[in-house]
């Protein structure tokens, strides 16, 4: 259910990123036939969650499908580290909880990495057996944020890369294997190779390139085994963070810089068109592009749509964060459509 408002309720809206909250003041119109006891009766909120391999991003949805509140914690893929990425994940359920005065009717989490692990994951037991909470891929909630009620593929290339795909409301996934198996075309994959090209170079006497010498100062390791030792003693998301550095090199034209960039396009786009293939789909399929790579470099994202060669009638970024999938999702719920007045965590 959606209200109406005209120009007399004024609401208090609140952000917070990292903790520090940020408070901003706006006039929502206000409907005469209704009074703001009776907004606030039939008003209900929804947490979305999205769980990263970089950040935990979560806000706080009105059933008018408005964010009243974002908070953002570390990383929430349980690949990292299982019990810190569930810390981060309730650091931001708590904070969207807390900043809520109206009932919570539903929480959903996009959890990278819950594909490969849900069979083998501890999940807190406040969230078992919780007909409120769900807990799904981050891939999922994206689809629902950027294709709620289309067919087509949703890809995905932050710190890692993953795609999926609907048709005839079946869902269909394709990479999400991880670092150590694929998330070819990610920011750590892409950070990996440039490791790698400089260690060739410096291993086989090769003359150092410019490229060579950025990045080593970059990381600021300028001999093989200190190199090494800083490649294994990163996290995923410190080698990611070379993508970003990676694509500002290929700005200044370095063109070592944009082969590493054009490779991982090439990577990418192949799975779309395997993907697109095995799914069968047809010119009136859309593609929707998200994360951090294909969204933050201009570069890659104009070398992945150029290799793209499926009918797609279109290509487009994801406009709205993963979290409000979180949205689409309660809305398909059926304790959604008659709300409880209770909250779920009274």
């Amino acid at each position: 259910m959606k209200l109406n408002f005209n120009n007399n309720l004024y609401s208090l809206k609140l952000y917070a990123v990292g903790g520090v909250f940020h408070e901003k003041k706006r006039t929502n119109n206000f409907n005469e036939t209704k009074t703001a006891s009776t907004l606030q009766r039939d008003t209900f909120m929804i947490i979305g969650i999205d769980a990263g391999g970089t950040a935990t991003k979560g806000a706080l949805i009105s059933n008018e499908e408005e964010v009243l509140f974002t908070f953002e914690s570390g990383y929430g893929n349980p690949l990292i580290n299982e019990q810190k990425a569930f810390e981060h994940i309730e650091n931001v359920m708590d904070a969207c909880k807390k900043a809520s005065k109206q009932p919570i009717q539903h929480i959903v989490i996009g959890m990278a990495g819950y594909r490969t692990m849900k069979d083998s994951l501890t999940l807190p037991k406040s969230w078992q057996n919780n007909p409120n909470i769900d807990v799904i891929s981050d891939v999922e909630l994206a689809y629902e944020a950027g294709l709620p009620d289309q067919e087509g593929i949703l890809t995905i290339a932050g710190t890692g890369t993953v795609h999926a795909g609907k048709k005839n409301k079946r869902l269909f996934i394709r990479g999400g294997w991880g670092h150590l198996l694929g998330d070819e075309g990610g920011g750590y994959t892409l950070g990996r190779s440039a490791v790698k090209r400089v260690l060739y170079t410096l291993e086989m006497d090769l003359d150092q390139t410019p490229f060579c010498e950025k990045v080593m100062s970059f990381i600021e390791a300028y001999d093989v085994n200190e190199i090494k030792s800083w490649f294994y003693a990163q996290d995923k998301t410190s080698v990611a963070a070379l993508a970003k550095f990676i694509d500002q090199l290929a700005i200044e034209g370095d063109q070592e810089a944009w082969q590493l960039l054009q490779e991982g396009a090439c990577e990418l786009s192949r799975q779309v068109e395997q993907l697109y293939c095995r799914m069968e789909l047809d010119e009136e399929a859309v593609l929707v592009v998200a994360g951090n790579v294909l969204l933050g470099s201009e570069q890659f994202f104009s070398a992945f749509s150029k290799k793209i060669t499926c009918p797609f009638r279109e290509v487009r970024h994801l406009k709205r964060p993963a979290y409000m999938g979180a949205y689409s999702l309660a809305g398909k719920k059926k304790n959604c459509s008659s709300p409880s007045s209770h909250s779920i965590f009274e």
